[in-house]
C-alpha cells in the first residue's frame, strides 16, 4: 500500500512524461479528510457556480462538441453533492486551488511526485486542481485534454479508457477544433489502446492530446485530478494558438513540430504577446480559471 498521498512514480516515469505514454500509479490520498464527500459539498458552496460544472450522470461515450450535454442548476450544489447515490449527476469543482487548504494539497502532489520520479519541479508551472463527483453509472465522454493530468480516484470504481487518433489529420482536425470551442470534446470515439480499472487508492497519469473516457461502476465516484504545463505541451499549445489566430488572418500556417525554428519563433512572439496583455491588464485581483 502506498503511505504517501501523491502518485507512487519512480524514475521511469520520466520517459512515460518524455514520450506522453499514459501510466497506472497507486496514491495513499484515499481518506484525506479534505476529501470526503461532505469536505467536497462545502467546498462547492465556497468555490460557488462560477466554478462548478454540472450534467447529467448518463450521457453517451461520444459528444459532438463541449455544449452536447444537458447542464444541471448548480443551486445548493453542497446538497446536491450530497445525495449524489440517487440524483443522476456529474459534478466538477474547477480549479480548486482558489481555496488555500486545496492548493496546498495540488502542490504537495506535483512535487511529492517530483520528487520520487526525480523531475524538477520548478518545471510545472499553471498547476491546477479539479475534484470530479458522480453519481454511479456516470459516463465521462470521450475528449483529449492540453495538460498533463493525474488522476487520483478517491471512492467508487471506474473504468478510464485511452485511445488514439486514426492519423495526423485527424489529430490536428480535433486540436482545431479544441481552440474554436469543443475543449477537447470528440465526436467519433478512437480506437482503444489501453483500459485501466481505478478504485480508491488507484490513478493514472494522462498525457496531454490523448483521447481517453471513463465510465462508472454501480457506486458514487469521487475522484482528484491535478494538472500542470511543463515547456513541452506549453510550447505546443502556444504555437497551436499562433497557428488558429493566423488561419483566420487567411494564412495557412505549418503545424506544430514541422518547423521547429518556426515553432521557436511563434512561442516568443505568443509570450510577448501575453506578457503585453498581461501588463495592459494590469494586476489580477482573483485566481485565473
Amino acid at each position: 500500500m502506498n503511505s504517501t498521498p501523491w502518485p507512487a512514480v519512480d524514475r521511469s516515469f520520466q520517459s512515460a512524461l518524455a514520450q506522453r505514454q499514459p501510466t497506472p500509479f497507486s496514491h495513499g490520498l484515499t481518506g484525506d479528510p479534505r476529501l470526503s464527500l461532505d469536505a467536497i459539498a462545502r467546498l462547492g458552496d465556497v468555490l460557488g457556480a462560477d466554478s462548478i460544472s454540472a450534467e447529467k450522470a448518463a450521457k453517451p461515450l461520444v459528444s459532438a462538441d463541449a455544449g452536447a450535454t444537458t447542464a444541471l442548476d448548480v443551486v445548493a450544489v453542497s446538497d446536491q453533492i450530497r445525495a449524489l447515490s440517487a440524483n443522476d449527476s456529474w459534478f466538477t469543482l474547477l480549479n480548486i486551488e482558489q481555496s488555500g487548504p486545496y492548493r496546498e494539497l495540488v502542490d504537495q502532489l506535483l512535487e511529492g511526485m517530483s520528487a520520487g520520479a526525480g523531475l524538477d519541479p520548478g518545471t510545472m508551472k499553471r498547476r491546477m486542481g479539479f475534484v470530479f463527483a458522480s453519481s454511479p453509472g456516470s459516463v465521462t465522454a470521450a475528449h483529449f485534454d492540453i495538460e498533463h493530468s493525474f488522476l487520483l480516484q478517491l471512492e467508487g470504481h471506474r473504468t478510464l479508457g485511452f485511445g488514439r487518433f486514426a492519423d495526423r489529420e485527424q489529430r490536428e482536425r480535433e486540436v482545431h477544433r479544441y481552440w474554436n470551442g469543443s475543449f477537447g470534446r470528440l465526436d467519433t470515439l478512437p480506437e482503444q489502446t489501453a483500459e485501466f480499472e481505478l478504485g480508491p487508492g488507484r490513478g493514472a497519469y494522462i498525457p496531454p492530446y490523448t483521447p481517453h473516457w471513463l465510465t462508472n461502476g454501480d457506486s458514487t465516484s469521487l475522484s482528484l485530478t491535478v494538472t500542470f504545463f511543463n515547456r513541452d505541451n506549453a510550447d505546443e499549445s502556444m504555437v497551436q494558438a499562433f497557428n488558429e489566430k493566423a488561419s483566420r488572418l487567411g494564412i495557412d500556417p505549418k503545424v506544430y513540430g514541422d518547423a521547429p525554428g518556426r515553432d521557436r519563433a511563434k512561442v516568443a512572439f505568443m509570450r510577448t504577446y501575453g506578457a503585453a496583455k498581461r501588463r495592459i491588464r494590469g494586476p489580477e485581483t482573483s485566481a485565473s480559471h
